[in-house]
């Protein structure tokens, strides 16, 4: 089946195809997810993990995960889980596209699931409509940038990054700032070192609004924030909660109901092997903290565009 773009929360009111015929009750149905990185990261693997264990709550199923597994070893960790008899396996990030395409291939009677993933074939990818997210930060940080210049940080260049980015640069120029916006890879997710030192040379060529896209690494790039007083946007949770005085305005991407209601469908025989993707404005992908720095009528331009977002009037 060739991927298509939907809404999610569309797509769970739909009967859809069966991937395992009749539903399995609770006590034969177990899940496992594969994650790059710990599940006590605060971050993108903590939340996954998180919405696997709501899962086992919610639904009484088995679960397992195993954690902190090498992009080289994704596709083994991934095939044992499904020579164990797992009905769904889940790859937790987009780096894990290549790999679950092997898995599926080699399992067809495998649902494998990419939380965050390109859409692939045979793969049931869970995501966000990126660009709306990356825009509404942009024009945030436009809005609010003394220099016009911003910067943007990812562990390596994913689809859903890049769609964050793209977004992130039009709403950076829509809100009028003059400068340019630098992207920095640092080929690691979670190193914090390496994080703060992408940090520090993108404000030293002028950044002073720069949005993270990392695990671990988040916490290099507050600091270096912090330290050097300019602002940072979340994108994935909410940063007013955990670094107040740094953030500026964050998203936030519900990757635990997200992971949660991905296996409740395969437990239902509901989740197809397609793109699924919430819009901002949904309860799953919504607005989080933004700083009482930013005026009234910025934040009333900001609502007003993401109204426009969730009537499907306006997508950058």
């Amino acid at each position: 089946m060739n991927s298509t773009r939907r809404s999610f929360f569309a797509a769970t009111a739909v009967v859809a195809m069966s991937i395992f015929g009749t539903p399995a009750v609770a006590s034969e149905f177990k899940a496992a997810a594969v994650l790059p990185g710990s599940i006590t990261d605060q971050a993108f693997n903590q939340v996954v993990y998180e919405g696997l264990m709501k899962a086992k709550a919610d639904l009484g199923i088995e679960v397992a995960f195993s954690e902190k597994v090498k992009q080289a070893d994704q596709a083994e960790a991934m095939s044992d889980y499904a020579r164990r008899g797992y009905p769904v396996v889940i790859g937790a990030g987009g780096e894990f596209t290549a790999a679950a395409t092997r898995v599926a291939r080699q399992f067809e009677d495998t649902l494998v699931v990419v939380i965050n993933g390109s859409p692939t074939e045979n793969v049931a990818t869970i995501n966000y409509n990126n660009p709306q997210f990356g825009y509404i930060l942009g024009f945030i940080g436009g809005k609010m940038s003394k220099t016009g210049n911003g910067g943007l940080i990812a562990g390596q260049e994913i689809k859903a990054f890049v769609d964050i980015a793209e977004g992130f640069r039009k709403g950076w120029k829509d809100a009028g700032a003059s400068g340019e916006v630098t992207i920095t890879y640092t080929d690691d997710w979670d190193d914090v070192a390496k994080a703060k030192e992408a940090t520090l040379n993108l404000i030293n060529q002028g950044a002073d609004v720069v949005l993270p896209y990392l695990d671990n690494g988040i916490v290099g790039v507050v600091q270096a924030a912090e330290e050097k007083d300019i602002w940072v946007t979340g994108v994935i949770t909410d940063l007013g909660k955990s670094s107040p005085k740094a953030n500026l305005a964050s998203t936030v991407l519900d990757f635990a109901t997200a992971t949660a209601t991905s296996i409740a469908m395969a437990k239902d025989g509901k989740l197809e092997r397609a793109d699924f993707r919430f819009n901002l404005g949904s309860p799953e992908g919504h607005m989080g903290t933004i700083s009482d720095a930013v005026p009234a009528d910025v934040r009333a331009e900001a609502d007003a565009i993401i109204e426009k977002m969730k009537a499907g009037t306006f997508q950058p």
